[in-house]
């Protein structure tokens, strides 16, 4: 049976008669490009006639796409290459327009989308990432190192928006967030029973920001000569007590006999960790905390400032230490995000999503199974000749592939591998 433009498989009543040939036109298709030289297919496109009502018409091709211009083949590997290359250079690569490009590029994410289910993690992870000049939220399971979602924004109203649209939110039981009251806020609206956790990271992060804001501001109010003792101070100052060299904690030392001002904002930086890194239990926790209030100087404005922000957040802060879970990997997603975007300028937010969520192996693909499916009796499957079974399928009962988030680590060991 035939096939024809616009119509597909014959009407029953159209079945036997006779389609004169009207003509042969010879159309130029492209096609995936070998051996980095461009690919053209001449095809003879014949044109019948009917003999009922006399119209004239195309048979249907079925490996060229309906723009007429390009086989299907070529269309669904614009589609991957639209992931990993500038659309502009896809369409001199082909010889089409970058809109055309662009439209494959949606039409993949479109489908991709109608197959994806968020699903909401025991331990949520929200974070933001800094992108084509605007803060974007990212969403992982931090129990499992997967990427959920990047958001267009990091707003309150996206957050919640996002939250919901993961099948079983209500069962989120920890979000690790940092210190912004709209992630803070959102998750308590829609999970109030949720436990929010402030990820250590992040205060330790605002004590280096503090520490390091004192050392500018002593360092300035030196001689270039005493400027000169400080040499690499901030890398040095910055390190963790126990990762520094013999050589350099002789330098750190030395600086302090000179410097006791900058000894003590060393030590105060230094005692943030050590409530995370000493402390056995909450309790003494927050006996370390306050007695870390109680030794801040009162010069010291920039401790003193980032003292209540720790306090507006006390409760989130301490609930570490009964689910110790930090925002580790999404500040890895962070990092590999902003390098690919630094890789690919020009990359616009919506591609960038798209290249992460889809665009790579370490996207994850589980099939997603209904519940009113029927399944063959266990006495009728087939065994293969090594002994495991072969699923048999009945007609339109095939699970559906869905994606289900991105690998965490395997993303950033394709980053490295430079596969991404």
């Amino acid at each position: 049976m035939s096939m024809f433009e616009g119509g597909g498989k014959l009407f029953p009543e159209d079945v036997g008669k006779d389609f004169k040939p009207h003509q042969v036109k010879e159309r130029i298709v492209s096609d995936i490009s070998m051996h980095g030289k461009a690919v053209k297919l001449l095809i003879r496109h014949r044109r019948y006639r009917c003999p009922e009502c006399d119209a004239t018409f195309y048979e249907m091709l079925d490996s060229v796409d309906r723009g007429g211009k390009v086989t299907k083949r070529l269309v669904e590997h614009i589609m991957r290459m639209a992931l990993k290359k500038p659309f502009t250079h896809i369409a001199d690569e082909y010889g089409i327009s970058h809109t055309t490009v662009r439209r494959y590029f949606e039409e993949y994410v479109a489908s991709e989308e109608s197959n994806r289910i968020l699903v909401a993690p025991r331990v949520l992870g929200i974070d933001e990432a800094h992108l084509n000049k605007t803060m974007r939220g990212v969403f992982t399971d931090n129990e499992n190192n997967m990427i959920l979602e990047i958001t267009a924004d990091n707003l309150k109203r996206t957050v919640k928006e996002t939250i919901q649209r993961m099948e079983g939110w209500q069962n989120i039981e920890i979000a690790t967030i940092d210190m912004w009251t709209g992630y803070k806020y959102a998750v308590k609206e829609l999970v109030p029973n949720a436990f929010v956790v402030i990820d250590k990271f992040h205060v330790v992060k605002y004590a280096n920001g503090a520490l390091d804001s004192i050392r500018i501001a002593i360092k300035k109010g030196l001689s270039k000569q005493e400027q000169h003792i400080l040499t690499r101070d901030r890398y040095v100052l910055l390190k963790n007590k126990e990762d520094l060299k013999p050589e350099e904690i002789a330098k750190r030392d030395y600086w302090f006999k000179h410097f006791p001002m900058l000894a003590k904002a060393y030590w105060l930086k230094e005692d943030v960790r050590d409530i995370y890194n000493l402390s056995a239990d909450r309790k003494e926790a927050f006996q370390r905390f306050y007695k870390w209030e109680q030794s801040i100087p009162t010069e010291f404005k920039q401790f003193k400032e980032i003292q209540k922000t720790f306090n507006n957040f006390k409760q989130e802060i301490f609930n570490y230490f009964l689910h110790p879970f930090t925002n580790a990997y999404t500040e890895s997603v962070n990092n590999i995000i902003k390098s690919v975007e630094k890789a690919g300028k020009g990359y616009s937010y919506d591609v960038l999503r798209a290249k992460v969520l889809y665009g790579t192996r370490a996207t994850v693909r589980k099939p997603k199974f209904d519940k009113d499916m029927s399944f063959e009796r266990f006495d009728n499957i087939h065994y293969r000749p090594d002994g495991s079974m072969e699923p048999i399928y009945i007609d339109g009962d095939e699970p559906q592939l869905v994606t289900v988030g991105t690998d965490i680590t395997a993303l950033s060991e394709l980053f490295e591998r430079g596969e991404f």
